[in-house]
């Protein structure tokens, strides 16, 4: 991105990022206009309390209940996303992920900020860890999403943000992978970089990241993070992608 196209995303774009409508002179909303901003819908309740997934109407216990988490590892606490991954939300992230809209990150950050944190999380983990990209990905792209979202993130809720996680080989894409084929996908994928290893310690991690769809990618990260001296892992994304039929609002 040339300088001058950085200091425009920085300051402004003339239209909605999301609906591509203009902004019009009285929305002092920046990127993304008042109405699409609306439009991004949180997560319906009642949620899963380890992993904020919306559940079915079942009658049965909700910690028995959750397809979402229910092979999750010790090691990943819990998750919360902002919203669900539809409508404005699912364009926001795409113009982030490979538009080049870097300075959307501070308008998600700050969506992710507003979230109710589990008790422990919200209390003890003060250390922000972005998932990490490839080092292709990262060329071509000229940075990583989730580190600036867990930049954002960071600065709206007063905690430090470290990458200190890093990503061993390339890998495919997960975006068009079975749960199963997921997590073969980046098995033993990651690694901490010896210089974070020691701020790990006893640590209660903060894994950001752009969107949670099965939690393949954060139970690897969350055990790489876990073997390198951290406690345990609550993740926070700014979508969550899930089936539909799953919604029940």
């Amino acid at each position: 991105m040339s300088l001058p196209a950085a200091l425009a995303d920085t300051i402004s774009a003339p239209i909605c990022l999301a609906c591509r409508g203009r902004l019009g002179a009285d929305d002092d909303a920046r990127l993304v206009c008042r109405r699409c901003r609306s439009l991004i819908r949180p997560l319906p309740p009642p949620c899963c309390a380890r992993c904020g997934a919306p559940l079915l109407d079942t009658g049965r216990k909700p910690e028995v209940d959750c397809p979402q988490c229910q092979g999750w590892p010790p090691a990943l606490r819990a998750a919360r996303s902002a919203c669900l991954l539809e409508g404005p939300a699912s364009v926001v992230v795409h113009q982030l992920k490979y538009r080049g809209w870097r300075a959307l990150a501070t308008v998600m950050g700050e969506r992710m900020a507003a979230l109710r944190l589990p008790d422990d999380a919200a209390a003890e983990a003060m250390l922000c860890v972005p998932v990490p990209t490839t080092p292709l990905r990262r060329r071509q792209r000229g940075y990583n999403q989730a580190e600036l979202l867990a930049a954002a993130f960071a600065r709206a809720t007063g905690r430090t943000m470290r990458p200190a996680l890093e990503r061993r080989n390339g890998g495919g894409s997960q975006t068009a992978l079975q749960p199963i084929a997921r997590r073969a996908n980046v098995a033993g994928a990651f690694r901490v970089p010896g210089t974070y290893a020691a701020g790990l310690r006893r640590a209660h991690v903060l894994l950001v990241d752009d969107v949670l769809t099965t939690g393949a990618t954060a139970a690897e990260c969350a055990h790489t993070l876990v073997a390198a001296g951290a406690r345990c892992v609550t993740v926070i994304t700014f979508a969550r992608a899930l089936d539909a039929r799953r919604l029940t609002t």
